[in-house]
């Protein structure tokens, strides 16, 4: 069975053995470790120290490496449900050129505000999010909770019909799913251009109200 197969299969035990396989002949291919952290999470082995563990592996190969700042970011507030100051002031760091990577790092600062019930500075920075590039989905759909929390009924709705749009994907129960894929990984929990049609449906729901 080769990698592909097994992902197809949902094998994650062998698709954890494919990648460490692959491993052990190059250790320094970051797209590898990436691929074993994403099969880490994954049940049944739901091992989210294992996890970051290969994101410590990437940022001995390339300390600066804004996806494994993404992922890293990703794995604590969807695994542990926050993002830790230190983690923080690295996100508050970054300078890319990347208008699309920048606009995910504001989103990602937003999530550490919100943690924190700083709504004030959540939506300063999800509005920044979204003037640098306002095609994603999860900013669109925060600032549209935080302005119907404001009583702002009309833009809150202008946001979550935003948000709407900006859904390119919609999963079916017989698509191809790499689970072991960054960019997949991040269009689904980071950006949400990518979501299941449970979240499709209750983001519409949304837009209609």
């Amino acid at each position: 069975m080769d990698l592909r197969q097994a992902i197809d299969q949902d094998d994650v035990l062998t698709v954890e053995s494919i990648i460490k396989k692959e491993l052990d002949k190059n250790k320094q291919n970051i797209q590898l470790w990436f691929k074993l952290c994403l099969t880490e999470l994954q049940f049944p082995l739901e091992d989210y120290e294992s996890a970051l563990k290969c994101i410590d592996e990437v940022y001995k190969i390339s300390s600066n490496n804004l996806d494994a700042l993404i992922l890293e970011t990703g794995i604590k507030w969807h695994s542990f449900g926050f993002i830790e100051e230190e983690l923080f002031k690295r996100l508050c760091n970054i300078n890319s050129n990347d208008i699309k990577k920048m606009s995910i790092v504001y989103y990602l600062q937003s999530l550490y505000y919100r943690f924190n019930k700083d709504i004030k500075n959540e939506k300063l920075i999800l509005v920044k999010s979204n003037d640098l590039y306002d095609k994603f989905v999860y900013p669109n759909k925060a600032l549209g909770h935080i302005l119907l929390a404001e009583s702002n009924v009309e833009e809150s709705k202008k946001m979550f019909k935003m948000a709407v749009s900006n859904v390119q994907k919609v999963y079916q129960d017989d698509d191809f799913y790499d689970f072991t894929d960054i960019e997949t990984y991040i269009s689904e929990f980071i950006t949400g251009t990518a979501i299941s049609d449970v979240n499709y449906k209750s983001l519409k729901e949304l837009a209609k109200e």
